[in-house]
């Protein structure tokens, strides 16, 4: 019996990984679920901001990455007309749409409207970017675009996943509750296997502390906010900065707020940290720090706790619960001071100390991973909607 064919339309995919938590995402789907599903992922020939395609691509070639079958398009063929005659020619029992912003997903959903895509069933992933920090961004450009898809009616009828309950309820209050019996709350799968490698944390002592942000460096993800937490602590502090540059303008007021912190404060950019290489990365600080406007998941954060890893987030996460077990903090974002007091504990912490808050963050990895797994749950979804259910 052949597998069913799970078509992926998504903006950037590997090698590229500048896009972040999408990426990641759709990899980990294809990792855990391919041996029983023929993925098929088209998505640009390129990385996003580049100007030139990936190396050794080819336009209508098929290319293996992983256990996915990927096409990548060029700038022509992501245009309306010419992505649909695409879109009719690859088979497929069900067609992912990734996001509910990206151009080529608009062009998909139109043409569906125009009646010019295979009779195949739709499932929107909005992968957070219906999230109120996600909207706060371009917010007047991203009002009038869902107020234009609203009454074109482009996601009227189409089957959803949602990554938890606050996302669900992000669809419902911009698509209506009549979306809601279509919409299937599954939370993203992480990274299948992952190992912190050979890497060994430097110890810990009190007023000293080694600290990681590691994300895209973009408004959303709060940098700034970031670094005008550090500005009262005491103690030495070294802070990693790793991401892309999403955002120069950005990037420069953040460039100007480091260079205004005192001298025992020390940030320092290190690049992108490599897409299969972020766990050992983390393994290698004492706190990872994203206080983040929005996430529908974080896989940041979870490479962290995989990491052991202790964290220091925003409570615009699915991880607030982080707070129950003692592995780290959720913060509101009305309180640059209680950022800045989480950060300060942690420095005073010395070796005992903070090996018991290591050991808190082993303890809510197991409780995390005792809920089961989320791969079940899709892999229920993806045969329902493909018509496969044995």
């Amino acid at each position: 019996m052949s597998k069913p064919t799970i078509l992926i339309l998504i903006g950037h995919y590997l090698p590229g990984t500048l896009t972040g938590g999408p990426v990641r995402s759709v990899s980990n789907l294809v990792d855990w679920l391919g041996d029983e599903f023929d993925f098929r992922i088209l998505t640009a020939d390129r990385d996003q901001g580049d100007s030139a395609p990936y190396l050794q691509v080819r336009a209508g070639e098929w290319y293996s990455v992983g256990k996915a079958q990927v096409r990548y398009l060029t700038p022509a063929e992501r245009q309306l007309f010419a992505l649909g005659a695409v879109l009719r020619a690859t088979r497929h029992d069900l067609l992912i749409v990734e996001s509910v912003l990206a151009r080529t997903s608009i062009f998909a959903l139109l043409l569906r409207r125009l009646g010019l895509l295979r009779r195949a069933p739709i499932l929107i992933t909005p992968r957070g970017h219906l999230g109120q920090g996600a909207l706060q961004q371009k917010s007047a450009k991203k009002t009038l675009f869902l107020r234009a898809v609203r009454l074109l009616g482009l996601y009227r009828g189409l089957e959803w996943c949602a990554t938890s309950d606050g996302e669900r309820a992000e669809i419902v209050e911009q698509f209506g509750q009549g979306e809601a019996p279509r919409i299937h709350v599954i939370p993203n799968l992480p990274a299948r296997a992952v190992s912190t490698g050979s890497v060994t944390r430097p110890p810990k002592r009190a007023g000293a502390l080694r600290l990681i942000f590691l994300s895209r460096i973009s408004r959303k993800k709060n940098l700034h906010f970031a670094l005008e937490a550090l500005r009262g602590l005491t103690g030495e502090v070294e802070f990693d900065v790793y991401g892309s540059l999403e955002d120069a303008a950005y990037w420069a007021e953040c460039q100007a707020i480091s260079g205004s912190l005192p001298a025992h404060i020390r940030v320092c950019y290190q690049g992108v940290a490599p897409f299969d290489g972020a766990v050992e990365v983390l393994a290698g600080y004492h706190l990872f720090y994203l206080p983040t406007l929005s996430e529908n998941f974080g896989h940041a954060i979870w490479e962290a706790l995989v990491a052991d890893c202790p964290v220091l987030i925003s409570d615009q996460t699915p991880w607030t619960d982080i707070n129950a077990y003692g592995a780290g903090w959720a913060l509101p974002l009305d309180s640059l001071a209680g950022f800045t007091h989480a950060l300060q504990q942690v420095i005073d912490l010395d070796a005992a100390a903070y090996a018991a808050l290591v050991a808190q963050v082993s303890r809510y990895r197991e409780h995390y991973q005792a809920r089961g797994n989320p791969a079940d749950a899709l892999r229920g979804l993806l045969r329902e909607l493909s018509g496969s259910t044995p």
